[in-house]
């Protein structure tokens, strides 16, 4: 038994082991979230089972084959049940995600004045998550910017959303271990894999059609009135035409944030972009570290140049970084990973952004 899969009641006392009759175990992670959704079966009869409450713990485990030992992968909570009954079988579908669907239960009414995002985002976590929720605060990485003026009325996940969008470049989330941490992504190639290896499928495309060089952000009240701004990215325009997109968050009520939100945007979006998706089969935890280091799936051609002695030399790559993992437990104990990339985009217009932001700080102050 390489997986195995565990029931706590909403106070994390164990009551049951599922493994031995938990069917179609699938799971979650992703790049900006943490632990995603989950979903199983078992072979119950409509109201037997009784430990399986709503809010109740789901832990996912997987043997370390070299200590023995069981390590926890996979952390969230039930949400939903729901039995069904075809011809003479019947089935409970158990179906939750991870705790940073906990951050959307709390109500955020407050106001920043000249904070730094770091500390804002701390802030959010001392005053309202923890104690509140079963989330504990991890690493708050520093930001390099600070938000003149920032209003939330909104609950906690779309007020730290808006934190993470306006910095851009971030990985943020609710860890397998409840911990919610807000970092700066990885920029390092640190996995691997060669298409004739456990690489089952891989598809890449270029798409256009997501391509963003102007928005335009409605925010909050200021004065009596909506707060807008439009912000152009030229350099995109002339290559594509205008391709605008329409933004509302009622935190933004200043030029200064809302060029930085609209930046961040413009570092993903303002060219072709490229994405994938790949599947293969590994027993192995993908989101090991975090940040998640970069992708690089390898393929072997042979042409000229490409062999020496015999063996052949990889191709060139292309380094992905990694959006969402879905992780499939097959009944016979393989592990099938799927995950969507997308390209590394270069975050220098958010650090000139930040750059000319600190500029203009210290005009203000005159020196």
């Amino acid at each position: 038994m390489i997986h195995k899969i565990i029931v706590s009641d909403r106070d994390f006392n164990v009551l049951e082991d599922l493994t031995a009759e938990a069917s179609n175990i699938s799971w979650g992670y992703n790049r900006n979230g943490g632990c995603g959704s989950f979903s199983f079966s078992l072979p119950t009869r409509f109201c037997e089972e009784t430990s399986l409450g709503g809010n109740f713990n789901i832990k996912i485990y997987a043997k370390n084959l070299s200590t023995k030992i069981y390590d926890l992968w996979y952390q969230g909570r039930i949400e939903n049940k729901a039995n069904s009954v075809v011809g003479n079988k019947e089935t409970l579908s158990i179906k939750g995600s991870g705790y940073q669907s906990e951050l959307k239960d709390i109500y955020v009414d407050t106001d920043y004045s000249n904070k730094t995002i770091e500390y804002i985002v701390d802030d959010l976590l001392d005053t309202y998550v923890v104690g509140n929720t079963n989330i504990t605060k991890g690493t708050i990485a520093a930001t390099g910017f600070t938000a003149d003026t920032l209003e939330f009325s909104t609950d906690v996940l779309s007020a730290l959303q808006t934190c993470a969008d306006i910095v851009g470049s971030r990985e943020w989330g609710v860890d397998k271990n409840r911990e919610f941490f807000f970092k700066a992504r990885s920029s390092t190639v640190g996995i691997r894999y060669p298409l004739d290896g456990k690489v089952l499928k891989y598809n890449v495309d270029n798409s256009s059609k997501d391509i963003v060089n102007r928005v335009v952000i409605t925010g909050g009240d200021v004065a009596g009135s909506s707060f807008t701004r439009t912000i152009n990215n030229t350099q995109s325009q002339l290559k594509w035409s205008r391709r605008d997109r329409s933004i509302q968050n009622s935190a933004i009520v200043t030029n200064d944030v809302a060029d930085q939100f609209a930046d961040a945007i413009f570092a993903e979006f303002d060219d072709v972009v490229r994405r994938g998706k790949v599947d293969l089969i590994d027993n192995t935890l993908i989101e090991t570290t975090i940040p998640i280091p970069l992708l690089e799936v390898i393929a072997k051609v042979d042409t000229y140049g490409t062999k020496l002695y015999g063996t052949s030399l990889y191709s060139a790559v292309v380094p992905f970084q990694i959006q969402r993992i879905n992780y499939k437990l097959g009944d016979d104990g393989t592990l099938t990973i799927g995950m969507q990339i997308g390209q590394l985009r270069p975050s220098i217009a958010e650090s000139l952004n930040q750059l000319s932001y600190q500029i203009d700080q210290v005009r203000q102050q005159g020196v």
